[in-house]
């Protein structure tokens, strides 16, 4: 028993356990590409208003109304009332986020996860989505009030905040649907859903597949990693003299009850 709790790749998940942080249940992770685009101005639309990630500002808590159970994922906030349109993007079971990934900080990498957690005792499930500026300008365009797009500036490009005519911004769109069914309380009817709580965080990717919070984490494993093969076998030669007594022991115990039994 010993000599397999030695063997580095059995030391390597009780390794992990003591390392790792708290961790919601659940999770949902997008990778996506940060291509640059055509910068549309939004400033004068809702769009101005939802809530950024940024460098600075990498994660956000947030709570959302689930559609209701048995309601397909595509379908949420798809339907005829499922959206105001005199207020665009106002469906109660979404969240826009917008994504800034024009930071100078985060220039020189090309892929990016975004990656939301929810704790299992809330029962649903989410669905990420990222859109360009330009899919998002063409959803505004589609709605039945234009007055609510009359300002923004979606057919002609215009200058950056940084001063370029091209962004590497990105929209996040989050749908949430209920999937359990929650015991009948006096304050809360049996149809009620309880808001989804959730964290949502962007990281760009190192190497293009590995998130930057992991990457302390793979910094620390490694040399423990490598001295616990390094060890394993010198570990293991001095432990054979004692395994190859025992043996013998148990040997010479097995010949002499043979003995007795003759």
């Amino acid at each position: 028993m010993l000599v397999l709790m030695l063997h580095p790749f059995i030391i390597l998940p009780l390794i992990v356990l003591f390392i790792c942080k708290e961790v919601i249940a659940n999770t949902e992770i997008i990778n996506f590409l940060a291509a640059e685009e055509r910068y549309v101005d939004f400033s004068s639309t809702t769009v101005d208003s939802w809530p950024i990630l940024n460098y600075k500002n990498n994660q956000g808590h947030w709570n959302v109304d689930p559609a209701v159970l048995d309601t397909p994922l595509q379908q949420v906030c798809e339907s005829e009332t499922g959206t105001d349109s005199a207020h665009p993007f106002s469906c109660l079971h979404e969240l826009w986020v917008a994504l800034d990934l024009d930071d100078e900080k985060w220039m020189s990498y090309s892929k990016f996860t975004l990656r939301l957690s929810w704790p299992a005792s809330s029962p649903a499930d989410f669905l990420l989505e990222i859109y360009s500026p330009q899919a998002i300008s063409t959803r505004l365009s589609r709605l039945p009030h234009q007055s609510a797009i009359d300002d923004a500036s979606i057919t002609t490009p215009h200058l950056s905040r940084t001063g370029l005519s091209t962004t590497r911004f990105k929209y996040a769109r989050i749908r949430v649907v209920d999937t359990g069914v929650r015991t009948p309380t006096p304050n809360l009817p049996v149809s009620a859903a309880r808001p989804i709580p959730f964290v949502l965080v962007l990281e760009q990717l190192y190497f293009g597949v590995l998130p930057a919070s992991l990457l302390p984490t793979v910094c620390f494993l490694i040399p423990v990693l490598s001295s616990a093969a390094l060890a394993t076998p010198w570990i293991l030669g001095y432990l054979d003299h004692f395994i190859k007594q025992a043996r013998q022991e148990l040997r010479d115990f097995s010949t002499a009850q043979e003995k007795k039994g003759h």
